[in-house]
């Protein structure tokens, strides 16, 4: 009794796929039979919609991996110009370092100049004071005597370094000739004249105050 139910229900189930089955190549005849008349292959044209959709399946495979590639390159350049900007930054970072570097530089430099011409004139302004001194603690004749054997420019620099007291003392023992071409090269010696300036108006006010 077994056996009778599988065999109706195998039956039953061939009923089915044969009714399905039936249908579909009747239709399929059907189209093979209007591709015939219409000139076209059946096969070729089957074939045709494979390559079709084999191609278009290909192409959407390309073109989402183009897409793919397109952000990756997108995200690449992005990456790049974040790199460009960052290096520009370090750049313009660098100019400005080595500028205010160099103007250190030429501060200290100045700042050198100005010490070592200001040591310079200090050593000038001591060997004149020394040589000043020295003529003039120096007896007249003997300074006279040095003055003569001096070159006339030679002459008037170290004579402007005294007093003019001194000075007159020097040229009164000097050669005539020696004197009178030293005479126009002479200097006011302002400590001097300030010195007599204040001490004619130190006197004028004592006599003034005087009774």
């Amino acid at each position: 009794m077994e056996n009778t139910k599988r065999t109706g229900f195998g039956l039953k189930l061939l009923k089915v796929f044969l009714a399905i089955l039936v249908p579909i190549l009747f239709m399929l005849l059907i189209a093979a039979l209007f591709l015939k008349l219409a000139g076209l292959d059946p096969i070729e044209e089957a074939k045709n919609l494979i390559v079709k959709d084999q191609s278009s399946s290909q192409m959407q495979q390309s073109a989402s991996g183009s897409s793919a590639q397109i952000a990756q390159l997108k995200a690449e350049n992005s990456d790049q110009k974040v790199t460009l900007k960052r290096l520009q930054s370090d750049k313009n970072n660098l100019t400005d370092q080595v500028a205010q570097l160099k103007n250190q530089l030429k501060q200290a430099q100045n700042d050198a100049n100005d010490t070592a011409k200001q040591t310079k004139n200090q050593n000038a302004a001591a060997r004149q004071a020394v040589y000043a001194q020295t003529y003039k603690t120096m007896d007249p004749a003997k300074a006279g005597a040095i003055f003569s054997k001096l070159s006339v420019k030679q002459a008037a620099k170290y004579i402007n370094l005294l007093d003019d007291k001194t000075k007159a003392s020097i040229l009164e023992n000097m050669d005539v000739n020696k004197a009178a071409a030293l005479t126009p090269l002479l200097k006011a010696n302002t400590s001097n004249a300030s010195s007599t300036s204040s001490a004619g108006t130190t006197s004028t006010m004592t006599t003034t105050t005087s009774p």
